[in-house]
């Protein structure tokens, strides 16, 4: 085998297998930061925003996204038998 069929035979090992690691690596927590910390990534788990301030982080939840103003929930009637619940029961 030459030097070149040598290789070629070693990358298609090493991309076959690259996948399979990967999917254990990515289920890992903990092994997920330590692969992005050595691919010069921060760890996606962390807030990468201009404010890292930790009022920032203790009140992220309470940001409201939307732009639009809260609309009224819709009502909704059920029936009963044919008749509307919230409608009075006295027919007598």
């Amino acid at each position: 085998m030459s030097n070149k069929d040598r290789i070629n035979k070693e990358m298609e090992t090493q991309r076959k297998y690259k996948s399979q690691f990967d999917n254990v690596v990515n289920k890992v927590p903990y092994l997920k930061k330590i692969k992005d910390n050595a691919e010069g990534l921060t760890h996606r788990g962390d807030i990468i925003s201009g404010d890292n301030s930790q009022e920032y982080k203790n009140n992220y939840d309470k940001i409201v996204w939307t732009k639009r103003e809260e609309a009224e929930k819709p009502k909704f009637r059920t029936k009963v038998n044919g008749r509307y619940v919230d409608e009075d029961q006295s027919d007598d």
